[in-house]
């Protein structure tokens, strides 16, 4: 069903729907002749064919248009193509496409923009899907993106506006996104190898321009987009572009069979190197002990040698038939500490997922803890309480074990408080769990970057999102290795550090939504502040009226002295003239040096800023190694 008041009759742009299907067929289509026999192009629902010049003189092909609509056919004819009109509701479609084909072979199909509009598209995409498997022959298939983010963020607050044309044309009886667009087509036999989309950061839904939603400098808008962009990378395309390859027809129907998938309450990632068995035989007897078993359990086996795997793989056969068919065994050869846990949320169940260290306790109620608090609270982040204890390996008839070395410790509060939680992390990570939407549906993954502290980065990251939902429960203890071999002593403190300020800088970067009550918090800390400041002044005696410009003055140099030997310390680093090279590179692209020089003439918050921007640069990011084994040298003598 077409617009009858709309021509269609688009030209040829390298930048539109035309251009990118061209390239695509010139990517892939050789375009020679085979066995003698002309080799042709049809395209279906060709319109008025602007494409026709251009892909015959790029493929050597000749063209051939299909449509129903007459107008469009005669255009065709009169420039000296051939048509077919066709019915593309009729059955026997196959029938009719090989009819026009005849002796002739087909060396590539295009149906751009077309599927959108027909009632019987799935049965159009077969019928084209076994043409192309009986030629070899590839196709360019095109439609209107409707989870654009314009369209999205109207839908958000109630606005749907069907228009005469566009990615809302009021005659488009079938709306697609990116997965069941994929799903559909392979639904149909065709399988997509290529793309080349058709992107509009303003779509010609872009409007009203003055809803808070669309307008790209408002704070909501800013929101929206941050979240939207993270989840894929069609936020901004307006038309897929994509070029298939007839294969198998996936029997599974492309639209959504179930509307609730089964699925365990709770997945357990847990992150292991094989270097404490003990200690991961310890997890396994703490989980099967738990009074709720509705988990799974992922062991990520993280660089493991083969010996470590076996001994891993050991302790999971020892473990109980109910509880072994839970867990399965992930291993990851590369990354860093932060790379499994990305695999295995991927990999994970649960409706819920949370992160167990092999050398973790979690308690008998652990599990069922945070499925009530999810009852009450579905979709938050859930957290409980964890206590400490200072732990030491001990070797008793030969073999290894652990042993407590203090009192049980609750060095961490009961509530979790944003704003505390923005100078550090006050929440261990198995005292929480994670919504599973947040990472399979936002894609809010771990930050690999980060080698410290990921855990801190990811909870701040998901609770200014879901929010948090807190069990004043004591459900595990957390265990203090002190001096022994841990996350701790496996990085040195300046690369701790660099990722705390890493971290901070993320958080002033990004949009963050506040929880309920914390302006009332923000309110009472100024006026606590407002209050000291009063009694500060009270308090100091008047100087007189000619010495405290002078006062001021020197404390005003003393930061700058302070400051500007902090900037020199840094710049005569080895790590930063080691790296010289690549900021003359930046130079030579304009980008402004920070230098010592520099700095003789900068305030104190120009000063602050130039530390920040050391910290922060590639230079001082790719020598972390550097300083780490330096680090290690200094330690060992």
């Amino acid at each position: 069903m077409l617009n009858p008041n709309i021509s269609y009759d688009n030209a040829y742009a390298h930048t539109n729907v035309y251009g990118h299907a061209l390239e695509l067929l010139k990517r892939h289509v050789s375009g020679v002749r085979r066995d003698g026999k002309a080799v042709i192009h049809i395209d279906i629902g060709c319109g008025y064919g602007r494409i026709a010049e251009a892909l015959s003189e790029a493929l050597d092909s000749a063209y051939v248009g299909v449509d129903l609509e007459g107008a469009g056919l005669a255009s065709l004819a009169g420039r000296g193509y051939e048509t077919h009109k066709l019915d593309l509701s009729k059955p026997n479609l196959l029938e009719s496409f090989r009819a026009l084909v005849g002796e002739r072979i087909v060396g590539s199909i295009s149906m751009l923009d077309t599927l959108e509009h027909l009632q019987e598209g799935q049965q159009v995409l077969e019928a084209l899907s076994d043409l192309a498997a009986e030629h070899s022959a590839f196709t360019v298939i095109s439609v209107p993106n409707v989870a654009h983010r314009d369209i999205g963020f109207k839908l958000a607050f109630g606005l749907w506006d069907y228009t005469e044309d566009g990615l809302l044309d009021h005659t488009h009886v079938r709306l697609f996104n990116g997965s069941y667009l994929e799903r559909a087509l392979r639904h149909a036999g065709l399988h997509s190898i290529d793309s080349y989309d058709v992107r509009a950061a303003l779509s010609d839904q872009h409007f009203p321009k003055t809803h808070p939603a669309l307008s790209q400098a408002t704070v909501l808008h800013r929101l929206l987009s941050s979240l939207r962009s993270g989840v894929d990378a069609h936020d901004d395309v307006q038309q897929f572009v994509r070029i298939c390859v007839a294969g198998p027809k996936i029997a599974k129907q492309p639209f959504a069979h179930e509307r609730a998938e089964k699925r365990p309450f709770l997945s357990i990632v847990t992150r292991t190197q094989g270097k404490r068995i003990q200690s991961l035989v310890e997890v396994f007897t703490c989980l099967a002990g738990q009074s709720s078993r509705d988990f799974e359990v992922l062991i990520m086996g993280h660089k493991l040698t083969l010996e470590r795997q076996i001994a891993v793989e050991r302790a999971i056969e020892d473990t109980p038939a109910w509880l072994r068919a839970k867990i399965r065994l992930i291993l990851v050869n590369a990354g860093s500490r932060t790379r499994p846990l990305n695999e295995g949320f991927s990999a994970a169940q649960g409706e819920y997922i949370s992160t167990l260290d092999d050398d973790d306790i979690p308690m008998a109620h652990w599990v069922e803890t945070f499925q009530k608090l999810a009852a009450s609270n579905p979709g938050r982040l859930l957290r409980s309480v964890v206590v400490r204890q200072n732990v030491i390996n001990v070797e008793v008839q030969k073999r290894t074990g652990i042993r407590a070395v203090g009192p049980l410790e609750k060095l961490y509060p009961s509530e979790f408080k944003f704003l505390d939680n923005l100078l550090g992390n006050f929440t261990p990570n198995l005292g929480v769990a994670f919504p599973r939407g947040v990472f399979h549906d936002l894609h809010v993954k771990f930050d690999e970057d980060i080698t410290t502290a990921e855990d801190w980065d990811y909870i701040m990251r998901v609770a200014t999102i879901a929010g948090v939902a807190c069990s004043p429960a004591i459900t595990a203890v957390y265990q203090w290795w002190g001096s022994e071999h841990s996350s701790r002593t496996d990085h040195p403190d300046h690369e701790w550090r660099d990722n705390y300020h890493r971290i901070l800088q993320k958080m002033d970067r990004n949009m963050v939504l506040f929880p309920p009550g914390t302006a009332r918090e923000i309110r009472l800390i100024l006026e606590e502040r407002d209050e000291l400041a009063r009694q500060t002044a009270a308090q100091i005696q008047p100087q007189p009226d000619g010495l405290q410009p002078e006062l001021d003055q020197l404390r005003h140099e003393l930061q700058k002295t302070v400051k500007r030997s902090q900037v020199s310390e840094l710049l005569r680093s080895t790590s930063w003239r080691l790296t010289g090279p690549l900021r003359l590179l930046g130079r030579l692209k304009g980008g402004k040096p920070v230098s010592f020089a520099n700095c003789q003439r900068m305030d104190v918050a120009e000063l602050d800023e130039a530390i920040e921007k050391i910290y922060a640069s590639r230079s001082w990011r790719i020598t972390a190694a550097l300083r780490a084994m330096n680090f290690s040298r200094e330690r060992e003598q």
